[in-house]
């Protein structure tokens, strides 16, 4: 593909960390639920895991914005016009609540009084302990969860269509060269 009509490296590798580590929050967030309480070791380990991997996920994601702003996306290849407002307005929502679960779940973590570690540095707290607030931001974050998780099935869904039926190598514009 000429390099005008694809992503630049960085943008590549940024979209596929933060897919990789979107794919394994899934399993972690839920499997963690269910880990007893006692001892607690092991459960505080996953759930310290899980802000960990979020915080990262966070990171990238305005790391990825900040690129994109200097760096705009390819343009689409002809396609019918629907379908490239659907794909844009799937990426704007898929940016925002990539950056909304993270700061749910950090914020419902400050809320419920235990510390945010990010790979076991404690990072600061926006607040205190609030029980009301913690379950707010609960309800948001496993909200926001399945609004992920339904954008992230509509990108693959698209993603799917473009290499299967189109054919029209629109999936190379976001792989290694």
């Amino acid at each position: 593909m000429p390099p005008d009509t694809r992503y630049t490296n960085l943008a590549i590798i940024l979209h596929w960390a933060v897919a990789v580590l979107v794919i394994a929050q899934f399993p972690l967030g839920w499997w963690m639920q269910d880990i007893p309480k006692q001892p607690p070791g092991p459960r505080a380990e996953m759930f310290n895991l899980h802000k960990s991997l979020g915080m990262l996920i966070a990171a990238l994601m305005l790391a990825r914005i900040a690129w994109r702003l200097g760096h705009p996306a390819p343009p689409l290849p002809a396609m019918p016009p629907w379908q490239s407002r659907l794909a844009h307005a799937n990426h704007v929502l898929l940016y925002g609540v990539l950056l909304a679960l993270p700061l749910t779940g950090y914020l419902g973590s400050v809320y419920s009084g235990y510390p945010v570690k990010f790979f076991g540095a404690v990072l600061p707290a926006w607040g205190g302990k609030d029980p009301q607030l913690k379950d707010w931001m609960s309800d948001a974050h496993l909200a926001l969860t399945w609004v992920l998780f339904a954008l992230f099935a509509l990108h693959v869904a698209g993603a799917a269509k473009h290499l299967i039926v189109d054919r029209d190598g629109l999936l190379r514009r976001m792989w290694w060269r």
